[in-house]
């Protein structure tokens, strides 16, 4: 299977599994509309475009009449960040595997990278597959900040590569900003 069908498949795939995993969670939990939920006043204009972003791509329903479960917005921010990891993660793979032009400090930090990715995607994706699902919020904060400092890890061993231009930085970037998206969603329903 190619890297390309792999990736069109975890899109595809992604906002079925979420739609399972939705759930009202709080009690006399609130519902709001999607747009709401993405105009917080805490989130920058990059953040919320993001945010509508993920919402279109989960299948949501933007208008202003229609509201959801928090829950639900929380989980789908939750598996798009779980399916860009998994992305980056494979491109790094892949530059490790194909790149025969690769220096060895640059092998060193996507070697890193591999490893921080796998700590991150195993802490997002026990929020977005485990702990949101069944209502579990104690540790929730814990396991976003986790996933977030791995990837922070990652920027950095990316970042000490003097004069080199990896195509893995704006990769690593982009789940940064979709980490902390994630984590800030997740104050909709008062568990960090």
């Amino acid at each position: 299977m190619t890297m390309s069908n792999i990736v069109l498949l975890l899109l595809v795939l992604a906002p079925l599994r979420m739609a399972a995993a939705s759930s009202d969670c709080i009690p006399g939990g609130q519902h709001m509309e999607a747009s709401f939920a993405c105009s917080m006043m805490w989130l920058s204009k990059p953040q919320q475009d993001l945010c509508v972003r993920i919402m279109i791509w989960g299948g949501i329903d933007m208008s202003v009449s229609h509201k959801e479960d928090q829950t639900g917005y929380v989980t789908l921010a939750a598996w798009f960040a779980v399916e860009s990891f998994e992305v980056t993660r494979i491109a790094a793979r892949n530059q490790l595997s194909h790149n025969t032009s690769l220096s060895g400090q640059e092998r060193h930090a996507y070697e890193g990278c591999m490893k921080d990715y796998a700590l991150a995607g195993r802490s997002i994706t026990r929020v977005a597959n485990e702990m949101l699902p069944s209502c579990r919020f104690t540790h929730l904060s814990y396991e976003y900040n986790h996933a977030l400092n791995s990837i922070v890890s990652c920027m950095n061993r990316l970042s000490a590569l003097t004069q080199v231009n990896t195509p893995l930085y704006p990769m690593v970037l982009a789940d940064q900003d979709k980490a902390v998206l994630a984590y800030h969603l997740a104050t909709l329903i008062g568990v960090v």
